[in-house]
Order: structure tokens, then sequence, then C-alpha cells
């Protein structure tokens, strides 16, 4: 077989301009044979190709047979920073590159008759998340599958393929994946196979990505529109920016602020006197790197039996930024299977009815900067990754691209994990790495048994104001509160439950 020249274009402006001149066809693998069995004289792009190989050389066999009918009136071109690699993967069809000639005196002609033309079309753009908000709700209301590249896989490929054939009109979002393909470029010529196979398939992109799109699909999109364009209908408006809902952080509180919180903190946790020295010196360090934008989030790895203090931890953070507060609190015994990812930040799939993740939701609803992640040994290997990359970047992005920015936030994860050993087996080397603090909780020992009963005596005071207003309790009285054998219980939550029983059985022999 002959050995040809491949061509390189510098730029977007350079390709378009090569795009006046002929019809660029994307590489897609199979249908690259079929067009040049039929005509020869085609121009194929094969920059998506040349990344694919980047990462999956054992497909250079393929690129080869598929590129076999190639010849002399064949043009095929490539980025420039591509065309060394072009050079070294497909040896056997290319021997050198040179930039493509562009004829600057040819009257290009105003309409193309190829079929290819049909496939280059608009990216609609949407503002902000309230924006996608009514779009989604607008698809749903509508029948209109929506769904989201943010994790490319096959299950999504499916969901496309099912409802192909019956809508003629499908919603797909990229901008979930337009943070990715500068670290994952082999991605571009699976989302091109993708956008190829389904016609029927409308992008949309947020507006601050635009630039992405257009620079990595050239072939598929070529303008830009507002979302309006697409539905006329569609109740979007430009309004001025809310003032977004306040959450209190660690790092926002002022100085008396933080001094009183780190008091109620180490007053309302019972023993564990090394962690909360660790904790003091970790979160002084937090709030200043925080502040310069060094450390995003603050992780805390709590393990140890059950019923000893890690939860109540959260709980203590959640009600010293505000009294009586919700607690983003996520139980990871529930995400133990394949699909757990999909659970918590909402799945990929395209489907009528696409919900939020529970992480999203709950994150949404709190009005404070901590997040609880129970039991979290328990999860799946997708999981930890998911929370590798939260814990560098502070931030996430939902299934729908939905961007949560948790910069300020508190992660605390716990586990009944029993030993150190057992930790660094369990727990992925690389999140190990990742947690900003990690101790193991032990068992309450007898005067701290004792302490946390006076606690519970405190608190009980303040929660039943009106029935202590009603009695006068004797120091003998009190006594018999803690008249039960509470040495014999290793977990504070059991303490709790019987001391709640009997101050309850006080009350009724009080009548009060």
């Amino acid at each position: 077989m002959a050995l040809y020249e491949i061509y390189t274009y510098n730029s977007l402006e350079q390709l378009r301009k090569i795009q006046q001149e002929k019809d660029v066809i994307p590489f897609v693998f199979a249908e690259a044979i079929e067009l040049l069995e039929h005509d020869s004289n085609i121009c194929i792009d094969i920059s998506s190709l040349i990344y694919l190989l980047r990462t999956n050389k054992e497909n250079r066999y393929s690129s080869y047979l598929n590129l076999r009918e190639m010849t002399e009136e064949t043009a095929i071109i490539v980025e420039e920073a591509l065309a060394d690699d072009a050079l070294n993967f497909l040896p056997h069809l290319f021997y050198s590159y040179a930039t493509y000639y562009l004829d600057e005196e040819m009257v290009i002609e105003e309409t193309y008759q190829d079929s290819f033309q049909n496939i280059r079309q608009s990216v609609f753009t949407y503002d902000n998340a309230d924006d996608l908000e009514v779009i989604i709700k607008y698809a749903n209301a509508n029948h209109i599958p929506i769904a989201t590249f943010s994790r490319a896989s096959n299950e999504l490929r499916k969901a496309f393929e099912k409802f192909n054939q019956s809508a003629s009109l499908a919603i797909l979002d990229l901008t979930s994946i337009t943070y990715v393909l500068e670290d994952n470029k082999n991605l571009i010529y699976t989302i091109e196979l993708f956008l190829s196979s389904f016609p029927n398939i409308k992008t949309i992109v947020r507006t601050s990505q635009i630039d992405q799109i257009i620079k990595y699909f050239p072939l598929y999109f070529d303008r830009q529109a507002p979302i309006n364009d697409l539905f006329p209908d569609l109740e979007i408006y430009a309004s001025e920016e809310s003032e977004p809902t306040k959450v209190m952080k660690v790092t926002s509180l002022s100085t008396s602020e933080y001094n009183s919180f780190l008091d109620y903190f180490n007053h309302n946790l019972v023993g564990h006197e090394y962690f909360k020295k660790r904790f003091s010196y970790c979160l002084k360090n937090f709030v200043a790197l925080n502040k310069v934008n060094e450390q995003k989030v603050l992780s805390i790895f709590l393990f140890g039996t059950s019923g000893i203090g890690k939860t109540e931890v959260a709980r203590l953070i959640a009600n010293g930024l505000l009294n009586d507060s919700y607690l983003a609190k996520i139980n990871f015994q529930n995400y133990s299977s394949q699909d757990a990812l999909n659970s918590l930040i909402g799945s990929p799939a395209g489907y009528i009815g696409c919900e939020h993740g529970e992480l999203s939701s709950k994150v949404k609803k709190s009005k404070v900067g901590i997040i609880l992640c129970d039991e979290f040994e328990k999860t799946t290997r997708p999981v930890f990754s998911f929370f590798l990359e939260l814990l560098e970047e502070g931030r996430f992005t939902d299934s729908m691209a939905r961007e949560y920015d948790l910069d300020g936030f508190i992660l605390v994860f716990t586990s009944n994990i029993q030993n150190e050993a057992e930790y660094k087996k369990i727990m992925p080397l690389e999140l190990q790495t990742r947690f900003d603090l990690v101790c193991e909780f032990q068992a309450p020992s007898y005067s701290e048994k004792t302490e946390f009963l006076d606690l519970l005596f405190e608190q009980a005071e303040t929660k039943f104001s009106e029935q202590f207003s009603q009695i006068e309790i004797t120091p003998e009285e009190k006594q018999r509160l803690y008249d039960f054998d509470y040495l014999s219980l290793s977990a504070l939550r059991d303490i709790k439950k019987v001391f709640n029983n009997r101050l309850m059985d006080y009350f009724a022999s009080k009548s009060v």
C-alpha cells in the first residue's frame, strides 16, 4: 500500500477555512471505510482518532483497515499538535505531514449538498443552574428525554437507543464533559461517535462553556444559539442576580464567634481529648488556609465502635454553627451496589423525571457547611473515587451538570472499622492521603461516663425547663437518676437512652 502525506491545521479559524473549501468529515470506525469505498475524493479529520489511540493503542490496526482505501485524492487532516503522533501510530499510512494549503482566491459555493453538512448544527446555551432547572421541568412536562454526558457510559448509550426509535427530539447536556476533556481527550472520539449515532439529539451547554464545546467538537457545532431558539415557549428570563442563600461555615465566623464555637464543641463532646486537641489545631489551620484559597474543605475520618460519639462530632459542629440546624447526613450503608454513584449524584441515563442525587439534595437543604458521611467504609470504589476528586476540588457536579461549591465545608466521615490496620486495608491509599484528620475513637472510661451523665442532666434542664420549673430536684434525687448500671454500657448512645427513660419516669412520679 502506498504511503501518503497528512495535512495539518493549527487553529479553529484555519479549520473553518478548510471547511469552506471541502466538506470535512470526522473519522468514525466502520463508516470511514464505507465512505472511502464509495468516493475517495473526501476530507477526513482524524484528530479525535489520534486522541483515542494515545490511550487505546490496540485500535491502531483497526484504524489502518478503515483508511486502507484512501487514494491520492483523499485529504487526511489533523491538528498540528497531533501530527507526530499520527505518524507514529499509523506508519503504514503516512510518511510525513505538511500544513494544509488554502486557496485564498477560491470562490466558495453558498450551498453544500454533501449529506454530512446536516450533522453540523447549533449548540443551545443556558446561563445558570436555575435555567437548567427550568429546562429539565419543561422537558419532563413535554415528554422530551433529557440526559447528561457527565459519565459517558454504555448505560447512557442504551438509554438513548431505547428512546431513539420513538422520540423525535432528545436533549443532551454536554456542560459537565467540558470540565474533564482537557485531561481526557480520548473521550472526544466517544462523544463524536455518540453524536453521529443519534441525529434526533439537540445539544445544550452552559454559556460559560460554549468556547470549550466549539473547540473540541468543531465538526459538529459551528454556531451557538440561546435555548429559547429551540423552545420559544420556554420561560427563561434575564433576571437580576438573586441573593444566594447564606450558609453558615466555620470559615465565615468572627474571632469571638469562632472561640464560642470551639468552647461549645469541646464542652459538649465528652472524652476524646486527643481528638479535640487535633481538631482544634486542624480547624485553626483550615480557617487560615481557606482564606488564601489553599484549602477548600476540611475532611475528618473517625473510626471505632458504634455509639461512642463519632456521629455526635458532626451534630455538634452543625449546632455550633447554627442552633437546631438541619444536618446533611448520608448513610453509606445504602450505597453498596454498583449504581451507588448514580443514587448519590443522580443517574446519568437519559429518562424522563431524572432526579437529584441524595448528596445534592441534602446540600441544597442544609444551612450549615457540614456534611456527615456515615458508615463510609461500606460504599463502592466509584464513590471513593468521586470523593477523592471532591476533597481535592471542593466542589462536585451532579448528573445534570449542576455544580455545587463546598468551599469552607467540613466533611465528617465515620466508620465502624475497629482499628488502624483495618482502616488501612479497607480505605484506598489515595483517599487516606486526602483526609486531613484521621482518628480512632475509644470506648469511654468510667469518669467519662459519669461526666456524660452530668452533661445529659445539664442539657435536660434546658430542654425541659418548663418541667424543672415546677419541681425542686434535690441532690439525692439527681443521684437516683444516675442509679443504674451504666458502667456495663459501652455505648454513650445506650447510656443516654436509659437516662432519658429514667428522667421521664421521674417527671411522671412528680406529676409534671
